[in-house]
């Protein structure tokens, strides 16, 4: 018996020995799958890995669907046979886990083995018969159809038309080429710290939330996970982290941000064991919306602190709020000490001693007494506060006697820490409106004021009496706060140009000037031992020197570059689909909003930029254009739905409507757009006043239709509503048996053809909502907008569910719209996105399963296929973003963090 226990273990040390060897050759680019794909042949799943070893798998799905890999059918089958076992979402169940069977864990154990056996195949397929595992490449070369000219037909609402068909009569591409990219980051702002040679950076991903790196190589030292449960959606139910790291002695604080609201996981601040690698603890800090971008979080050895603001958009019925409370919790306990209402606050409160300082957007500064007792609402929490002339958007700066900060009235404040009176106060700026956050928060340092704004000026003032004593003009914005040591200070602007001025005996001037990386810097700097360090949109930590050489880049999104040159992540951002919006096209000028706050109008020929405009959260949906003006509204922050002018950016007005995540339509000079909270509603375009609006019972997302004198709205209640679109009344309300989601309804052929977040489609009688037909596609999912064009309606499908956010297979269908018969099917294409068609007899979509853009021939082989003219590779895939077209070019916002511009 002993020398068979002996021999088990020379054999399974071989075995593991030359699973070791043979990954090497076909790495994944993760070292810790790749440990688990050598073991898991020769090593029981049981309770204690089968969590970590089901996430690594569909990671491990994931990145090589960004490799173009096609893992459909085989590895749906998979998905399938997991999902029988993992049947429920905690979200649903009372917040219970659910409960595993020792049968329920073998099954799952034999699942993940083979479904590492099928992901194997692909893996080594990749690498040895690329072609044998990769998308079809169709010609590849220019498209045969060559149309002469081309007519600028405005693409000005999502999809195009008021219709939502996704066809306006504009050409599309016929060469099969990125043209121009344009960076489109996420509103990152967690910032690196350094401690004792390490750098600490948070990462949002599913899997990983914090890499410990060597400050002189750039070489990770240790990176802590996390394993979310076994379920349907770990892309919505996993939080992610969104706070710069706090050092606590053995313990490392962070705040999550996510989805799913309070019934969901993420809604704590962390406190992480940097010893056992554990998350010790969880202090219960209320739900934040992913699309809010950030979550602040401030601690001391007593007390934490955040502000706080109910991000509740499942509840029934939803309450959506900007943060408007400062709330303290006693640190070890996780006891309430008190919650405060401030206001509508945008801002990181500062804990500085026995004080408080937390800002609005309103420009009231209040100094908050932290440890006193008084009654909820008392005034007497206020040890002082200050009005400033506009809202105060970025956190103030503290020193031993004095409190600094910049307000959106163009002007620097300083004031007397001890009871807030002003000391001085200096302009440096019109108001500007475009700015929702005019000024970075400032550095103290040596009595001097390091700070810039949204007029491109960086500027040191002398802290005793603001005199300017350097001002210079930088290439963009100036977001990040900047730093100092004794020799140099460096500032960065917006658009990845970092600036190094000389201190040396006051006579300031600009050492040098680079530029790092290709996307946009929000995130504060940080410098350590001659080392400034910052983090980008695009989830890259750079190190540079102080010669201005870049000694490191480092990914906080757990990746590696394959041999295109293309970043491959190896874990996914956690919380949801970030790139959503869609982009629209008027009089030359492209409209695109973004995960990090911003619109930004560009040249549609050539990608320069022409202006952009701030708000206060994540843009979902399409800036509609109409008569001059554009329209958007914003999720996770204020209330104010927003009219520009389509020359400038300018802000026409505002309407405090609550959350806006779809794309409104505008048609004869009223404004339709669905709420989050709930709410439909229709504004006078030309005034922003609310003219009539509807409550339902849930979110209403998807975006409203227009046909004649009829509005449609849709929503998570599972009604379709109808509605007169002057006067609001309520013609009729249709029960779908599904929430109305991220697809709307189209109209064509006097008919409304109606997706459903579940695997229902139907063909409807708009005056009466009569079902004409249904199409017969057995188990797909119809949570996107389908496309209408000459008696032909595409329809984008969804199947399996894989890691919750990105399926394992997608389909476009073609059907006749008079029945619903299948014409021809597209494997690959569209999933959460839809298609859109140009006159050039040509149809175009993206995909949410590969990287790839899509030209397909419409008219189908007659065997139920269709053409492949040429694909286009991104960097990732595309999610809940519609292409536009427009003189002969696509356009599409890639979740890989990129506007690309097809000819």
């Amino acid at each position: 018996m002993k020398r068979l226990s002996i021999f088990l273990c020379i054999l399974l040390i071989h075995s593991l020995s030359y699973a070791q060897e043979f990954t090497s050759k076909y790495s994944s680019g993760d070292e810790e799958l790749d440990q688990v794909r050598s073991e898991i042949q020769v090593v029981p799943t049981d309770r204690s890995n089968y969590a970590s070893r089901a996430i690594l798998m569909k990671l491990w799905a994931v990145s090589l669907q960004q490799q173009g890999v096609h893992i459909f059918p085989n590895y749906a089958s998979i998905d399938t046979r997991l999902r029988a076992i993992s049947k429920w979402n905690p979200m649903f169940h009372g917040g219970d886990a659910q409960a595993y069977t020792d049968k329920d864990i073998a099954g799952i154990g034999e699942v993940l083995k083979e479904g590492y056996q099928v992901l194997e195949n692909y893996q080594h397929a990749l690498v040895d018969d690329p072609k044998s595992v990769l998308f079809a490449v169709g010609n590849q070369h220019e498209d045969p159809v060559k149309p002469s000219t081309y007519s600028n037909i405005d693409w000005a609402q999502y999809r195009g038309n008021l219709g939502r068909t996704g066809y306006t009569g504009a050409k599309g591409p016929t060469k099969g080429a990125t043209k121009w990219r344009f960076p489109v980051g996420l509103a990152w702002e967690a910032a690196p710290v350094v401690k004792n040679g390490v750098v600490y950076l948070t990462s949002p991903g599913i899997r990983n939330f914090l890499w410990q790196v060597d400050l002189k190589t750039g070489q990770p030292i240790k990176v802590f996970k996390q394993t979310p449960s076994l379920k349907g959606d770990q892309l919505y139910s996993s939080p992610a982290m969104a706070s710069t790291p706090i050092l606590d002695g053995d313990h490392v604080i962070l705040r999550e941000m996510g989805s799913r609201g309070n019934r969901g996981e993420s809604k704590n601040i962390a406190f992480l064991n940097l010893k056992s690698g554990k998350i010790e603890k969880k202090i219960d800090a209320g739900h934040v919306d992913y699309r809010a971008g950030y979550a602040p979080v401030q601690a001391n050895d007593k007390v934490v602190v955040f502000p706080f603001g109910i991000h509740d958009i499942e509840d029934k019925p939803p309450v959506c709020q900007p943060f408007n409370r400062i709330v303290v919790k006693d640190k070890k306990t996780g006891k309430k000490k008190w919650d405060f209402n401030i206001g509508p606050t945008f801002s990181s409160p500062v804990l500085d001693d026995s004080l408080i300082f937390a800002t609005n957007q309103f420009g009231n500064l209040y100094a908050l007494k932290t440890y006193q007792w008084f009654a909820p609402a008392s005034s007497h929490r206020i040890a002082w506060e200050f009005q400033a002339g506009s809202g105060i958007n970025k956190a103030v700066a503290v020193n031993d006697q004095k409190v600094v900060f910049g307000a959106n009235d163009g002007f620097v404040y300083c004031l007397d820490k001890r009871n807030g009176q002003l000391i001085w106060k200096k302009s440096f700026g019109q108001n500007h409106q475009q700015a929702f956050r005019y000024f970075s928060t400032p550095y103290l340092k040596d009595g001097k004021v390091f700070i810039g704004s949204a007029d491109k000026q960086m500027l040191i003032l002398d802290i005793e009496n603001g005199k300017t004593l350097f001002k210079a003009q930088a290439n963009d914005w100036v977001r990040a706060t900047p730093v100092a040591d004794n020799r140099n200070a460096y500032f960065s602007s917006m658009d990845g140009h970092i600036y190094q001025v000389n201190l040396h005996k006051n006579k300031f001037k600009i050492n040098w000037e680079k530029r790092f990386g290709e996307h946009f810097i929000y995130a504060d700097l940080a410098l350590a031992d001659g080392h400034l360090l910052f983090n980008d949109s695009d989830l890259y930590t750079f190190c540079i020197s102080e010669k201005g050489k870049m000694e490191w880049q480092f990914s906080t999104l757990k990746s590696f570059t394959d041999e295109e040159g293309f970043r491959i992540f190896m874990d996914q951002l956690a919380g949801g689909a970030y790139y959503q919006s869609k982009p629209t096209i008027a009089e030359g000028k492209l409209f695109i909003g973004t995960p990090s706050r911003f619109i930004y109008a560009l040249n549609a020929e050539s990608g320069e930029q022409q202006w952009k405009t701030e708000i206060g959260a994540a843009i979902s949906g399409s800036p509609v254009y109409d008569n001059g003006k554009i329209y958007v509204g914003q999720q996770g922050g204020e209330d104010e739905f927003y009219c520009l002018d389509a020359k400038d950016g300018k802000i026409l007005w505002t309407q405090k409507v609550g959350w806006v995540w779809g794309s409104c339509a505008v048609s004869d000079g009223l404004v339709f757009l669905p709420g989050v909270d709930g709410f439909v509603n229709c504004l006078d375009a030309e005034s922003g006043h609310i003219v009539w609006r509807h409550r339902t019972e849930r979110s209403t997302c998807s975006e409203p239709l227009v046909v004649g004198d009829e509005v449609f709205f849709g929503s998570w209640d599972h009604y379709l509503y109808k509605f007169d679109k002057a006067t609001g009344k309520l013609k009729w309300k249709y029960q779908v048996n599904g929430g109305l989601d991220s697809g709307s309804p189209v109209s064509g052929e006097g008919k409304v053809f109606l997706p459903v977040g579940g695997g229902t489609f139907r063909a409807i009688v708009p005056k009466d909502h009569k079902i004409l037909w249904t199409p017969k596609l057995e188990a797909k999912m119809f949570n996107v907008t389908p496309a209408y064009h000459d008696g032909v309606v595409y329809i984008s499908t969804l199947n399996g569910q894989g890691l919750g956010g990105v399926p394992v297979g997608a389909e476009i269908f073609a059907v006749d719209a008079k029945n619903g018969q299948l014409l021809w099917t597209f494997e690959g294409g569209g999933g959460l996105n839809g298609a859109i068609i140009g006159s050039n007899d040509r149809v175009y979509f993206g995909s949410t399963v590969n990287p790839y853009f899509f030209c397909v021939d419409p008219k189908g082989n007659g065997d139920g296929t269709t053409n492949l003219l040429w694909r286009v590779r991104m960097e990732n895939k595309t999610e809940e973003s519609v292409p536009a077209l427009y003189n002969g070019k696509a356009y599409v916002l890639n979740s890989g963090g990129f506007l690309h511009c097809i000819e």
